[in-house]
């Protein structure tokens, strides 16, 4: 058996692990319920993922995780976004892990070594679009604010860069430190991200100097968009897949809608799309392997954001009125591709950097 074989099985047997997630704790009524509610997410899933080891996935094993890579997440992340449950691993397993490995830092290390068990959960303190927030450490003191923190109201941990003459140190902060205050601002599926205060934090662990914490945040967000276009690809193939059969049981003029040639046109028109995304992030993960980690993240999640948008904005369209109710699930999962497509920089987001980037 090769090395191939043994990837390819280990790939299908978390795809299949994660169909079976999805098949048992998908509940739209409960996706409702949770609406405007912190942490946004059903919590007795993250007993389910620690059980199944996801939260390390990405955790190399010398330092206790299980040392898979990002194309075995990003398997994880377009199943489970079928099922509009792939939070809390998207802000913490992927984002706030992946910093804390890119530090390369032992008391990062000690951080990483309960990230496997569940017992810590770090999210990465930004402000809007990716920004490093204005946080400053006086006198071994923290004060700031960040404005968009993803994962705050589900953390342990809060990953805060501050900025220092040398660069961008990075500091791991216990949520329930002294001086730590959250507030949670509401997406446009209505989850939360948290705008956190920094009050003269005292307790604070550096697990980035400051020639260091910079590359470790950009390297952690770009693998995280390269996961997160996965689970845009899980919300396209999820949104064709229930317009598909919307239209072949709604009948109009005594005919299923799926028989009129102008809506089959739009549909083959849709599943195009759909195949431009997945082959666009697959072809980013491969770039992402050849050590064009920055170039196969812009174009994947460029690519993925538009796409999304674009079949969610379809099919409410061909839903119909009832695509439009709160009640249809059409809406749920345009929602959420309206969120996962701004997060980490939206399609024009994208162009833009590939502009700046000299790729153009």
């Amino acid at each position: 058996m090769t090395q191939d074989d043994t990837d390819q099985g280990m790939i299908a047997e978390l795809r299949n692990t994660a169909e079976r997630v999805v098949a048992d704790s998908t509940d739209h009524a409960r996706t409702r319920r949770l609406r405007r509610t912190a942490p946004g997410f059903d919590t007795g899933l993250v007993d389910t993922f620690v059980e199944l080891g996801w939260f390390g996935v990405l955790v190399p094993e010398e330092k206790g995780g299980l040392g898979l890579g990002l194309a075995d997440m990003a398997v994880l992340v377009r199943v489970l976004e079928k099922g509009l449950i792939s939070d809390p691993l998207l802000p913490i397993a992927v984002l706030g892990t992946r910093t804390l490995v890119h530090a390369e830092n032992a008391a990062a290390d000690a951080l990483l070594a309960g990230v496997m068990e569940g017992t810590v959960r770090p999210a990465l303190a930004l402000d809007f679009d990716e920004a490093i927030p204005d946080v400053q450490r006086v006198d071994g003191r923290l004060h700031g604010r960040c404005e968009a923190v993803a994962g705050g109201a589900a953390a342990t941990h809060l990953l805060v860069p501050a900025r220092a003459a040398e660069g961008v140190a990075l500091y791991a902060v216990p949520v329930d430190a002294a001086g730590v205050k959250q507030a949670q601002r509401w997406r446009a599926d209505e989850t939360p991200v948290a705008r956190v205060t920094l009050d003269g934090v005292a307790d604070a662990t550096l697990v980035a100097e400051a020639d260091r914490g910079q590359a470790a945040i950009e390297a952690a967000i770009d693998e995280t968009r390269l996961v997160a276009a996965a689970g845009l690809v899980g919300l396209c193939e999820q949104m064709l897949d229930m317009t598909i059969e919307y239209l072949k049981v709604r009948h109009q003029f005594d005919a299923p809608l799926g028989s009129f040639q102008a809506l089959q046109h739009k549909a083959v028109d849709l599943y195009i799309q759909k195949e431009i995304a997945v082959a666009t992030a697959a072809y980013g993960l491969q770039l992402a392997a050849r050590g064009e980690r920055a170039a196969g993240a812009l174009r994947a999640k460029g690519r993925t954001s538009a796409v999304a948008n674009r079949i969610g904005r379809e099919a409410l369209h061909l839903h119909g009125a009832i695509g439009f109710t709160d009640e249809h699930d059409i809406g749920l999962y345009l929602k959420r591709a309206l969120t996962l497509s701004a997060w980490l920089g939206n399609a024009a987001a994208h162009r833009r950097r590939y502009i700046r980037m000299g790729m153009a």
